[in-house]
């Protein structure tokens, strides 16, 4: 149990960076804004982890997989919300 946690903390942490890499495309070339970027993000999360399930041979691990691809996702969606510009202080 505890590799497994492990496993998927690491999947998580490795794929957050290219989620937000992903969040950050979302929002300069397309016209998705405000609650629709923190679901682009989390779906993008899901989906690369299911795909490194995949490409990797983990099939039977997806559930896992896709547990870290939210992980990785939510995480995007923290880095967004502390970039984005403060509305109020303006």
């Amino acid at each position: 149990m505890q590799n497994e946690l492990l496993q998927v903390l690491a999947i998580a942490a490795i794929i957050a960076p290219i989620t937000t890499g992903f969040t950050e495309l979302y929002k300069r070339y397309t016209p998705a804004e405000g609650k629709l970027l923190p679901v682009l993000s989390i779906g993008t999360g899901i989906l690369l982890a299911g795909g490194w399930a995949v490409a990797f041979g983990h099939a039977a691990l997806l559930g896992s997989y896709a547990f870290a691809g939210l992980l990785s996702g939510l995480a995007a969606v923290g880095v967004y919300q502390i970039v984005k510009p403060n509305q109020e202080a303006k």
